[in-house]
């Protein structure tokens, strides 16, 4: 019987791939568990509509993911930290405020899990740092981009 897939099956093939299996493996195990298609016009129409539809999809995915890496790349994040003497930075600047910063200051909502520090910041400066973008939708997405932290000291005064 000849099939349209759905989705990725290993070792028969990937969505929209038109594949010769046995009667029994396609009426007790593909179709019932909506894996695949009988083969015929109408569900071959089906599939192309949506191969187009997930294209569109896909390539708004793509330009959305530049758009968010072009704003990163473009903009530079001031994070004031509390220093004393020396200017040695009480605490660490981590990824979380660093994820914080970037929320308040662009608006944009970036997972902790995706910024890239080898360690802790500890120390008034510049510093670029990577953040790694990447689609919920499509695994295969993903873009990493350079931000620009400046990490001013701002002295604590004694009481």
């Amino acid at each position: 019987m000849k099939v349209i897939l759905l989705q990725e099956i290993k070792n028969l093939g990937s969505f929209g791939d038109i594949k010769e299996v046995k009667d029994g493996y396609a009426r007790n195990f593909l179709l019932p568990k909506k894996m695949a298609l009988v083969y015929n016009e109408k569900n071959l129409k089906y599939i192309e509509n949506l191969k187009k539809n997930l294209e569109i999809k896909r390539q708004r995915e793509i330009d959305f993911i530049n758009e968010i890496k072009d704003k990163l790349e473009k903009s530079s994040i001031t994070i004031t930290v509390n220093v004393g003497k020396d200017n040695k930075v009480y605490g660490a600047v981590t990824k979380e405020r660093i994820a914080d910063a970037i929320e308040q200051n662009l608006g944009i909502k970036i997972d902790k899990h995706n910024i890239k520090l080898q360690h802790p910041i500890k120390e008034v400066g510049i510093f670029y740092i990577e953040v790694h973008l990447s689609s919920k939708k499509f695994s295969d997405i993903s873009q990493t981009a350079k931000l620009k932290i400046w990490i001013v000291g701002r002295e604590e005064k004694n009481k």
